[in-house]
């Protein structure tokens, strides 16, 4: 699976500043000191071989700050650079504090963000060369990821940005109320509740806000993803991580709903040492939350209609799990797919009904 470059649990993400010299480790300190409870920001001064620091940091921080040439960080990280979706954003600014210039991931990466962000704190001038940044347009992968959003498949990101510096009409259908986040940024917006036929207009380039697996995907469309999902689990014990992860693919196909919106798997506490849950969470790429029978018992009476098993109960202490465990889970969730069996293995979906954008404003469901 690729990996993605999006962390909502800490929306200014890990900074690493890398400097080499006295003066560039002093602009160092001076932006850490500014950033100081805003972000998690790590000094970084290599003792030995700097292509062996960038290495060794390169991916576990989402973006990094250099206070040096602009040549010397070309060449260090060029052998590094992968994919603009799992990259981190690079900035470089020179020793003297004058100018903060966004070298890579500048959308996705955030770099043009980030540019702007040390030249307020050092006083220095951002420099961004992205196209649309350049010419004032929206750009469609900015917007995803501020909102955490996937855009799939990727490659039509260009295509969508494109259109956009082209002046062509680029029309955003959303299940999720983005005016809050995109309202004043020339987005052309409408609410859609997923009907199968697509209200797309003639000679317009659709944007799909949705966790839905659309089979027919126009040439232009585009997809932005969600990780609005849980899928709660239930699984007998000795289950494998395989029967883990074919159950839960077979309740996203059967619920008609993209795998890349799936963002947690849940159950109950005794299921916490399970490992072929745990081994389906690590091949996912997913983390695990797990309540007790209280909290699980809660969810079902405030939500008439769970299926609730006296066999279930008397072993567990709560009539559910999956379904349950799945809305507890879930941000002011539904249930989109009740419990269903696949073998060894039960599986509820729930969606959330919130999400939060990297700065911390509200995204909510239509």
């Amino acid at each position: 699976m690729e990996r993605w470059r999006n962390n909502p649990e800490h929306p200014a993400g890990k900074t690493a500043v890398v400097s080499l010299t006295p003066a560039g480790a002093a602009l160092a300190e001076r932006l850490a000191g500014a950033w100081r409870g805003e972000r998690v920001v790590d000094l970084f001064a290599p003792e030995g071989s700097l292509g062996e620091l960038v290495r060794r940091i390169w991916n576990e921080y989402d973006s990094l700050v250099f206070i040096m040439a602009v040549g010397i960080v070309v060449r260090v990280i060029a052998p590094l650079l992968r994919s603009k979706w799992s990259d981190p954003g690079v900035v470089v600014v020179d020793e003297k504090g004058s100018f903060a210039v966004s070298l890579t991931g500048g959308h996705w990466g955030m770099a043009n963000s980030l540019a702007r962000q040390v030249a307020a704190a050092l006083g220095a001038t951002p420099v961004v060369t992205t196209a649309t940044d350049v010419q004032g347009k929206p750009a469609i992968d900015l917007l995803a990821r501020e909102c955490g959003f996937r855009p799939l498949p990727p490659e039509r990101v260009k295509a969508v940005n494109r259109a956009f510096l082209a002046g062509e009409r680029v029309v955003i259908y959303t299940e999720w109320d983005l005016e809050g986040v995109a309202g004043g940024r020339n987005f052309e917006i409408f609410p859609w509740a997923g009907e199968p036929d697509h209200p797309e207009a003639s000679g317009c380039v659709p944007v799909f806000v949705t966790s839905r697996a659309l089979d027919s995907l126009p040439e232009k469309g585009l997809c932005l993803c969600p990780a609005c999902l849980v899928a709660g689990i239930g699984c007998r014990r000795g289950v494998s991580g395989s029967e883990v992860i074919e159950a839960v693919e077979s309740a996203l196909r059967l619920a008609g709903r993209r795998r890349e919106s799936l963002r947690l798997l849940a159950s109950h506490i005794v299921k916490e040492d399970e490992r072929g849950l745990r081994d389906a969470a690590s091949s996912l790429r997913l983390k695990t939350s797990f309540f007790d029978s209280g909290v699980l018992q809660g969810v079902m009476e405030n939500n008439p209609g769970l299926q609730d098993s006296g066999f279930v109960k008397s072993q567990v202490g709560v009539g559910g799990v999956c379904e349950t465990a799945a809305l507890a889970a879930a941000t002011e969730g539904r249930l989109i797919l009740p419990k269903t069996r696949f073998g060894r293995v039960t599986v509820a979906l729930a969606e959330d009904g919130l999400l939060w954008s990297v700065s911390g404003q509200a995204i909510r469901r239509i």
